[in-house]
């Protein structure tokens, strides 16, 4: 239905702006862990060799972080459910306003609650399976791990503590982009745009589900441009019904959204004609809604196919002879996992015949 796509493209531009802010939220975060850890390497005085002050200083070190880290991760996840309420009463309002005279639930904090709380990340990969609270306090584990191992590494290799320091913050003159925390940067920005979508999703999900009644399924929405992943690529346009079909996030810094797809107005009652299809943002303007990510890809020049797909996929989508939906067909195998190039091959040789590939 074109306004409920139009809306959720503009709520997924809102949940970009969410994580731009977590972002600088975790920037800030990360400059109190500098100043900490400068602080107590440069108290402690300790030299190369003295391994009895060396692990009582890591010690130290470890506890501090800790208690950092899991300040950081509650007051993020509060910040999160407060964003899956949002979300759920948004989608709510935007079914609501598209079906005028039809009633529509929105599920309660409780019970969005619960659902948050025991849905996995449906993230292939690292992470996937995981429940959204360890997901992000594995994050801050795995960070002082990280840094801790860096402290104990250059005291034994001799380095001096402003060595060790420079280790962990980088220099000056890469922009402190070679340093530890650098790392631990990306890792927290990873996790910040995977948690935001799944809670996203979650919170949609359940909005969906409350109102079944209405809705008949919902269709997976990829944004349109170079840098969608495989998966999202061949999942972009289908319709699954509740609980038999993959939810965003599908991999880590996934984009994708989900878009209720509701029954027929005369279905529910409503002596009126279907809507006309709406346009969706691309990388190069706006199009037809309706159109899947390989059905706007086939107008694309070859040169962008080759960068989006690389070279074996873009022969065979150019020049096998198939459709894009045969194409999208053929990229994922059971449980919509994304299949190799040569497990392409098996299942339709004569297509990688015809592009000569």
């Amino acid at each position: 239905m074109p306004a409920l796509i139009n809306e959720s493209i503009r709520l997924q531009v809102l949940l970009e702006r969410v994580k731009a802010g977590e972002d600088q939220k975790v920037d800030e975060f990360l400059r109190s862990v500098d100043r900490d850890l400068r602080e107590r390497l440069t108290r402690a005085d300790v030299s190369p060799g003295q391994r009895s002050r060396i692990e009582a200083l890591l010690r130290e070190v470890r506890s501090s972080l800790s208690v950092l880290y899991d300040r950081q991760s509650s007051a993020y996840l509060g910040r999160l459910e407060e964003l899956g309420q949002l979300v759920a009463d948004t989608e709510g309002k935007s079914v609501a306003a598209a079906l005028e005279g039809v009633r529509v639930e929105t599920p309660s904090p409780e019970v969005l609650r619960v659902a948050v709380n025991s849905t996995p990340l449906s993230v292939r990969g690292a992470g996937g399976g995981m429940l959204l609270d360890s997901f992000v306090s594995k994050w801050g584990e795995a960070d002082v791990g990280r840094i801790e191992g860096v402290i104990r590494r250059g005291y034994f290799e001799g380095r001096t503590t402003d060595q060790i320091v420079r280790d962990l913050r980088g220099t000056k003159a890469a922009n402190y982009a070679d340093g530890e925390l650098a790392v631990s940067r990306r890792h927290a920005r990873t996790v910040v745009h995977t948690s935001v979508q799944h809670m996203a999703s979650v919170a949609r999900m359940e909005t969906m589900k409350a109102n079944s009644d209405i809705l008949e399924g919902y269709r997976w929405v990829s944004t349109l441009d170079g840098k969608t992943s495989e998966i999202c690529q061949s999942l972009d346009g289908r319709v699954f019904q509740f609980g038999e079909g993959p939810v965003p996030p599908a991999h880590p810094n996934c984009r994708s959204t989900i878009v209720p797809v509701t029954k027929s107005f005369r279905s529910l009652g409503l002596d009126v004609d279907e809507m006309p299809p709406s346009t969706r943002a691309s990388e190069d303007g706006q199009v037809s809604g309706s159109l899947t990510y390989f059905q706007w890809l086939k107008t694309q020049p070859a040169d962008f196919v080759d960068e989006a797909l690389g070279p074996t996929r873009a022969a065979v989508f150019l020049r096998g002879g198939i459709s894009a939906d045969e194409f999208a067909a053929l990229q994922l195998g059971k449980n919509f996992q994304p299949l190799t190039i040569e497990q392409m091959r098996q299942a339709a040789p004569k297509v990688f015949a015809q592009a000569g590939v």
